[in-house]
């Protein structure tokens, strides 16, 4: 039997920090199965940027960006009747084609990529992180101009075509199956893991001062990375900073990422509640420079609304910080974070109030090494079942012409 020849594919730009970091722990492992199943691996990436950083973990990748032909597919899959024509003519998206050329058998998607709709031949494998367009659908970014129409469209069609769908929480599977009657012994859970470049840095008493010296900041700051999207809720964090000024207690915050539409209203609440010497916006970092960002930090401060599960915690307790985190998302954190009400910016202060009780830091600290090593069993036990999947989808293939 011939080996199975699987296609990569790295979709999410670096600039989508934790968007790129578990598509790259996916790769990593496929590589690993791959070597040890005596299978292929092909990566593909539209991103040059990508594609270097590939050569840092010894992978090379190659170059597919999507042209003009791909996107008119596209929009004239989105138009439904084009199928009618697709399938009378047996047309192939230029996408297809080249995978084809590259004698590719089947396509995985590390994210919930809208190019499974150009696939017409070749099966896939597709990533699904949340559902939070149904969710929270009041938040533009998942509803306006199209967007939940859109996720509609690929998270249905993604979900019950796809041979294999790849999740981070058993709650999703529900979600998934009762949202679109998704199959569920299609379904793999394989939860997020901590970024590369935070699991293997260590502490570094003159390195993280570096880093710390390169953004002007002092140890002891709450840190949250995360896109400026309004669904990352920082303006209840800022309120909460406000609320605890008020009653004497000064904190400082360490705001990092992309700017993703919502830095504008960030920037004014900063200016209405005061506390521009408070804040500190670094921007975009290098993931090399996180773990330093993390160990220097007195907390993971996380009121995103988007759920179940999120890659900061896992990162800051693979480093010991302690995290404070939305108690929405308890089934992720377990006892290993203090937890509040993300409507309630009364619930957050009173929240970082209590992250300085005697002994609570090292409370956390431990209960998230204890929750990290859990959640490494369960990884452990969906790569493997991850592997028999593609093992039976091997045997399949060899049943229809490759």
């Amino acid at each position: 039997m011939r080996p199975l020849r699987l296609a990569v594919m790295l979709e999410q730009a670096l600039e989508l920090g934790g968007g790129f970091q578990q598509p790259l722990n996916d790769l990593l492992w496929l590589r690993e199965w791959a070597a040890q199943s005596g299978n292929e691996i092909v990566v593909y990436s539209p991103y040059p940027k990508t594609i270097e950083i590939l050569k840092e973990f010894g992978v090379e990748g190659r170059l597919r960006k999507f042209g003009v032909s791909d996107y008119l597919f596209l929009f004239l899959k989105y138009c439904g009747p084009f199928d009618l024509v697709q399938i009378a003519l047996e047309l192939k998206s230029p996408f297809e084609r080249a995978l084809i050329r590259d004698g590719i058998d089947v396509v995985h998607f590390t994210s919930t990529s809208k190019r499974h709709l150009l696939l017409h031949q070749l099966p896939f494998i597709i990533t699904i992180f949340d559902g939070c367009h149904r969710d929270a659908p009041e938040f533009p970014e998942v509803r306006a101009f199209g967007e939940f129409e859109r996720r509609e469209i690929l998270f249905r069609l993604a979900s019950t075509k796809a041979v294999a769908v790849i999740v981070n929480a058993s709650e999703l599977i529900d979600d998934l199956c009762r949202r679109y009657a998704m199959e569920r012994d299609r379904a793999i859970c394989i939860p997020f893991s901590p970024s590369t470049y935070v699991s293997r840095s260590a502490p570094d008493t003159a390195a993280d001062a570096a880093v710390l010296a390169k953004y002007r900041l002092e140890p002891g700051y709450l840190f949250y990375p995360a896109q400026f999207w309004p669904h990352k809720n920082h303006i209840t964090l800022l309120a909460a900073l406000a609320l605890l000024r008020e009653r004497g207690i000064t904190e400082r915050l360490v705001l990092c990422g992309s700017n993703r539409s919502g830095r504008d209203r960030i920037d004014l609440a900063i200016r209405t509640y005061g506390l521009s010497d408070q804040i500190s916006i670094i921007g975009f970092v290098e993931s090399a420079e996180l773990g330093a960002l993390y160990r220097g930090a007195s907390a993971l401060v996380m009121p995103t609304y988007f759920g179940p599960t999120n890659l900061p915690p896992l990162e800051a307790w693979a480093v010991g910080t302690p995290v404070i985190y939305p108690e929405a998302f308890k089934a992720q954190a377990g006892d290993a974070a203090i937890l509040f009400d993300y409507d309630d910016p009364r619930s957050l202060a009173d929240a970082i109030v209590n992250l300085r009780a005697e002994g609570t830091r090292e409370r956390l600290s431990a209960a998230g090494h204890l929750r990290l090593a859990l959640f490494a069993e369960e990884t452990k036990a969906g790569h493997q079942e991850f592997a028999r999947h593609l093992e039976r989808l091997k045997h399949r293939l060899t049943l229809t012409a490759r």
